[in-house]
C-alpha cells in the first residue's frame, strides 16, 4: 500500500471540498491526517520537531491560544472547545514533515480549491433552477435568490465562499498552463457567482485586486481583464434590474458596510477586553459575557443569535487578552511580509485578503476558515529552501557544537600531557 500515494489523493479532496459540504470535508482531513500520522510512523527520514517548530510556529502558536483558553480549568469537559481546533496542531505537523513534497504539488492543491469553488457554485445555481422546473417559479429568482438562501444548499457561508472563489480567481488569472478559453468562461462564472454571494467583503477584496490588476497588468493581461470587465458589468446589469431587494437597497450602501450592529458588538468585545485585558475570558465564558453585554445594550438580535466579534483581532482580544491580540497581529504581519519579500504573489494575495476578510468576519472561530488558514499557510511555509535552510542550521549548529566539544576535548588532552 502506497501511503504518500493516498495521503496526497485524500489532501486534494479535502481542499476540494472545503468550499462545500462541512461533514464530508472534515471525515476527507481526519483520514488523510491519520495516514500522515501512519506515514510519519513508518519512515525514519524525517525532519525533527524543533524544525517543524520553527517553521510552523505562526499556525501551530493559534492552537496555543485555544488551548489557553479552553483550559483555564482542569476538567475534561474543556477538550470540547478544542474540537474546530485540532487542525492548527496537526495539519502543519503532516505537512511540514514532508515540505518538498507538497511545495512540489502546490499548483495541484490551489486546483482543487477551485475545482471545490467552481462545483460549489454550480450546486448552488442547480438547485435554483431545479426549483424553478419543479416548483413553477419566475425566472427572476434565479437571480434574487442570494446571500445565505443561495449558499444553504451547499452548506456554506456566502462570505466563505467568497474568500475561496477569489482566491482561485487570482490563482487562475496568475496560472499559465490552463486552458485559455476554460480560464475566461470560469472567470466570467465566477464574478456572477461572487455578485449573487452578496458578499460585501468578498465583493471589496475583488474590486481592490481587480484595481491593482488594471493597474500594474493592463497590456500583459488585457484580454482577461476585458473578459472580467464585461462578466461584471453583465452580472451587475442583471442584479440590478431583475435581482431581490436586498442587492436593489442594501449592496453598497453606506449602511451595509458601516454596520451599526456590527460597530455595536465591537464595541462589546472590547469592554469585555478592557475589563480581562491580560489573558481574556477564556471560551467556557465568552457566550456568557457577551450576553450579559448584549442584555445591558439592548442587542436583542445579537442576544438571540449568540453572535460572535464578527473580527477576528477583537475575537482574540476578549477570549485570549492583549496575548491573543499580539499573537494574532505578529502571526499575519509575519506571513505577509515574508510573502512580499519573497515575491510570492499569490501568497501575498492570500493573506491579503484572508486579513480584510477578518475585519468583519472572526475566520479563526469557524471551523472552515481554521482549515483553510491551516492548509495554505502550512502550504506556504512548505517551501522547501526555507524549511531546508532551517533543518540545514540546525544541523550545522550541532556540527559545530560537536566539533567545539572535540576541540576542548583535544586542549584538555594537551593540557594534560604536557603538565603530566
Amino acid at each position: 500500500m502506497d501511503i504518500n500515494k493516498y495521503k496526497f489523493w485524500f489532501f486534494y479532496l479535502a481542499v476540494y471540498t472545503l468550499p462545500m459540504y462541512t461533514k464530508i470535508n472534515n471525515v476527507l482531513l481526519v483520514v488523510f491526517v491519520v495516514l500522515g500520522f501512519l506515514e510519519l510512523i513508518i519512515t525514519s527520514k524525517r525532519p525533527s520537531p524543533k524544525a517543524i517548530l520553527l517553521i510552523g510556529w505562526p499556525i501551530l502558536i493559534f492552537f496555543g491560544l485555544a488551548t489557553l483558553a479552553s483550559f483555564r480549568t482542569i476538567e475534561l469537559q474543556s477538550f470540547k472547545f478544542l474540537e474546530n481546533h485540532w487542525s492548527l496542531l496537526f495539519i502543519p505537523i503532516v505537512m511540514l514533515s514532508e515540505p518538498k513534497g507538497f511545495s512540489k504539488n502546490r499548483r495541484n492543491i490551489f486546483l482543487a480549491l477551485l475545482l471545490g469553488s467552481l462545483s460549489t457554485l454550480l450546486i448552488c445555481y442547480g438547485h435554483l433552477i431545479w426549483q424553478i422546473i419543479t416548483e413553477q417559479r419566475a425566472f427572476n429568482y434565479l437571480v434574487s435568490t442570494v446571500g445565505h438562501n443561495f449558499t444553504a444548499i451547499a452548506d456554506t457561508h456566502p462570505t466563505y465562499l467568497g474568500l475561496f472563489v477569489i482566491t482561485a480567481m487570482f490563482f487562475l488569472i496568475q496560472d499559465r498552463t490552463f486552458p485559455v478559453t476554460a480560464k475566461y468562461v470560469i472567470l466570467v462564472f465566477f464574478s456572477i457567482g461572487l455578485v449573487q454571494l452578496a458578499s460585501e467583503m468578498a465583493l471589496l477584496i475583488f474590486c481592490l485586486v481587480f484595481s491593482y490588476m488594471v493597474v500594474h497588468n493592463m497590456m500583459r493581461q488585457r484580454n482577461q481583464l476585458i473578459i472580467l470587465i464585461l462578466g461584471i458589468a453583465l452580472c451587475i446589469f442583471v442584479f440590478w434590474s431583475f435581482g431581490g431587494k436586498y442587492m436593489s437597497s442594501q449592496m453598497f450602501t453606506v449602511d451595509s458596510i458601516l454596520d451599526e450592529k456590527r460597530i455595536e458588538r465591537w464595541e462589546v468585545s472590547y469592554q469585555i477586553f478592557k475589563e480581562h485585558p491580560f489573558f481574556g475570558v477564556g471560551f467556557e465564558k465568552i457566550e456568557h459575557a457577551r450576553q450579559i453585554k448584549y442584555q445591558e445594550g439592548e442587542f436583542s438580535l445579537a442576544a438571540q443569535n449568540d453572535l460572535n466579534a464578527h473580527n477576528q483581532f477583537l475575537e482574540y482580544l476578549s477570549v485570549n487578552g492583549a496575548i491573543g491580540g499580539f499573537v494574532y497581529a505578529i502571526a499575519f504581519a509575519f506571513l505577509f511580509f515574508l510573502s512580499v519579500n519573497r515575491r510570492d504573489h499569490l501568497f501575498t494575495f492570500l493573506f491579503f485578503s484572508f486579513i480584510l476578510a477578518n475585519l468583519t468576519e472572526s475566520m479563526m472561530v469557524r471551523i472552515k476558515g481554521i482549515e483553510y488558514y491551516a492548509i495554505f499557510a502550512s502550504l506556504f511555509l512548505c517551501s522547501f529552501e526555507t524549511f531546508n535552510d532551517v533543518f540545514l542550521n540546525e544541523k550545522a549548529r550541532e556540527k559545530s557544537g560537536k566539533q567545539n566539544n572535540i576541540s576542548r576535548m583535544v586542549i584538555v588532552k594537551n593540557d594534560v600531557l604536557k603538565n603530566g
